[in-house]
């Protein structure tokens, strides 16, 4: 054990010996650079600080349709397969919404304010298809509808709305007479309002 312990100070030393004259022998090599005419070399520099963006928003607004141009690719690649789940799914179902996340956990604004908007307009019976589960899900939504951004509705098969589409729809009350219900709203003394639970 002293053994061990001497030779590991023994090793500290002449590291630390080792280390004093690297640098001494850096500092007179550039002292003879110098004296000789010749330029020293450059002291190595300290990473430069991330940069930010100027403007947030077009770097985010130009990041989206990056992202949505790689979509399309992979969708393209992949153009049968996918059709083909995603075609069956828009014809067995009456309402698919295509959105960042699940109605449960919504990954965007766009795809939240969708889920509260056929929530509040009582848009039963519809399925959600997740479609950052896999870019060639996005790619597929994006090329069907041709609108960029989502989130995308499809009512019988065809496109319905996308987020503006739906909004403009629910402000004016064209959304509730064209998918929503009224069977599933309160009575009584909350009359027409919607039920807190329904187990």
């Amino acid at each position: 054990s002293r053994a061990r312990t001497a030779q590991c100070v023994v090793d500290v030393d002449a590291l630390l010996d080792s280390a004093a004259s690297f640098a001494m022998f850096r500092h007179a090599a550039r002292r003879a650079a110098v004296a000789l005419g010749r330029p020293a070399a450059a002291a190595p520099r300290a990473p430069l600080a991330r940069r930010f963006a100027s403007d947030p928003l077009a770097a985010t607004s130009k990041l989206y349709e990056d992202i949505v141009a790689k979509s399309v690719k992979e969708y393209q690649a992949n153009q049968k397969v996918v059709s083909d789940d995603l075609d069956a799914e828009l014809k067995a179902n009456k309402m698919v919404l295509f959105m960042e996340g699940t109605p449960d956990a919504p990954k965007s604004e766009a795809s939240h304010n969708t889920v509260k908007m056929l929530t509040q307009v009582q848009a039963t019976s519809f399925i959600s298809v997740d479609v950052l589960s896999h870019p060639a899900i996005l790619g597929y939504t994006v090329t069907k509808s041709q609108r960029s951004r989502g989130p995308h509705l499809y009512v019988n098969g065809s496109f319905f709305a996308d987020h503006d589409g739906l909004l403009a729809k629910f402000s004016t009350g064209e959304l509730a007479k064209d998918i929503g219900s009224e069977g599933t709203k309160s009575s009584g003394v909350f009359g027409g309002e919607l039920p807190i639970a329904t187990y």
